[in-house]
């Protein structure tokens, strides 16, 4: 697993023209607002929904990567994806705002079914797609209650080289909570 976002920890498998590969596991304990389940009678799943839209939205009436830098310059989206990791986003940079409804590819409820799991934060897709603000970013393993793999098709085309994605609808403007940038790669063998 690679990035906590709302208590919860995202890990990108895959993300083409077709679809989006990716798990997702929580509770992981954020320690500034704690997702409580109930201790004596947990449920046998979580519920989620994700939202994606393309292109993302924009940052504060400017473009998405507005506040982020790469070697000390403005972030180009259209340059080279191999470092990824070494981007950063100004601290106090607004969050994206609520996308334009024509701008959206998918909105859909999933399931968390209870199976605990141990990942490793940061994971093996660290440096594959950026968080839209900083956020809590433990270095450990962490174990949640919670796990779930799924591979998703865009409801419609994304009409960008990138994809956000928000587990909070993009709202509110103060959520706290990361959106995930992924630029859109190759289909692999989970893609359709």
């Amino acid at each position: 697993m690679s990035q906590p976002v709302s208590d919860a920890v995202f890990e990108l498998h895959g993300a083409c023209v077709h679809s989006l590969r990716f798990s997702f596991a929580a509770p992981v304990d954020y320690p500034y607002a704690p997702a409580e389940v109930a201790a004596d009678d947990p449920p046998p799943a979580l519920f989620r929904r994700i939202q994606a839209v393309s292109p993302p939205p924009t940052r504060g009436g400017a473009p998405w990567q507005t506040g982020m830098t790469l070697d000390g310059r403005q972030f180009d989206p259209r340059g080279p994806l191999d470092r990824l990791a070494d981007v950063t986003t100004d601290e106090g940079s607004a969050g994206l705002d609520v996308p334009d409804p024509e701008t959206a590819i998918l909105d859909w409820m999933f399931d968390v079914p209870r199976d605990p799991h141990t990942m490793a934060i940061p994971g093996a897709d660290e440096g594959r797609y950026l968080l839209s603000v900083p956020y809590w970013n433990p270095r450990t393993d962490q174990t949640a209650d919670y796990f779930a793999t799924h591979r998703i098709d865009w409801a419609t085309p994304p009409q960008d080289d990138w994809v956000a994605v928000s587990f909070d609808g993009f709202y509110p403007k103060d959520r706290d909570s990361a959106d995930i940038l992924i630029p859109l790669g190759a289909c692999d063998e989970n893609c359709r």
